[in-house]
């Protein structure tokens, strides 16, 4: 690998870690208080949280070329910004899936009509479990590479023709291992989650099953 190259991907690895252990607890404060203004009625903490920007939510769904009507999975559903982008197109099922307890029961409070949530590690979870589904949209955990892993085990979900559109860092091993599979590859400015924590650069891309 180029010395370069991995000095960068060392680098952002390092400061998505450091932005989650540094930045957490200020950030769960700030969602503690907004309980007075009335848009978040709870407060919750995960580890590796970083809602996807509303903005972001709404491109990410565009791409999947939705008509009304699919099974959709969103393996990774936070505090439900994705579920939120997915809702006028009027899926017949979204399966939503969280690992964090304090999430899914964010989830399991907002009852949305046609969503159904498991709590559990998306990594264990196999299509016996699930099924498959006509689209796939996603903000996968970072931390240690995970987003590689999730991303790539959630492509099996796919039927035939469907497509799955992810973010994930923008490294050299998340190129390499990646960006070959993938129909698009949108590279995202820097400063996009700030307002979620986080400053790394990431890539939306899409995937067709």
């Amino acid at each position: 690998m180029n010395p370069f190259h991995r000095l960068h991907s060392l680098r952002m690895e390092n400061d998505a870690a450091g932005y989650a252990m540094d930045e957490m607890r200020p950030r769960f404060e700030r969602l503690a208080d907004r309980h007075t203004n009335g848009t978040a009625p709870m407060a919750v903490s995960a580890f590796q949280l970083f809602q996807t920007p509303a903005p972001l939510a709404s491109r990410m769904t565009a791409l999947l070329g939705l008509k009304g009507g699919e099974r959709i999975l969103e393996p990774s559903a936070g505090l439900g910004r994705i579920l939120d982008a997915l809702e006028p197109f009027q899926p017949s099922e979204v399966v939503a899936v969280e690992s964090a307890k304090d999430c899914a029961a964010e989830l399991f409070r907002q009852d949305r009509e046609r969503v159904t949530i498991k709590q559990r590690d998306f990594l264990t979870c196999s299509t016996e479990d699930l099924g498959t589904f006509d689209a796939v949209a996603m903000n996968p955990p970072f931390h240690m590479r995970a987003d590689i892993r999730h991303i790539l085990h959630a492509v099996s979900f796919l039927r035939t023709g469907g497509t799955l559109a992810a973010l994930c860092l923008d490294t050299h091993h998340r190129h390499t291992a990646l960006r070959h599979l993938a129909s698009s590859w949108e590279e995202i400015p820097a400063g996009t989650f700030q307002g979620e924590g986080t400053n790394v650069a990431t890539v939306l891309l899409t995937i067709k099953g």
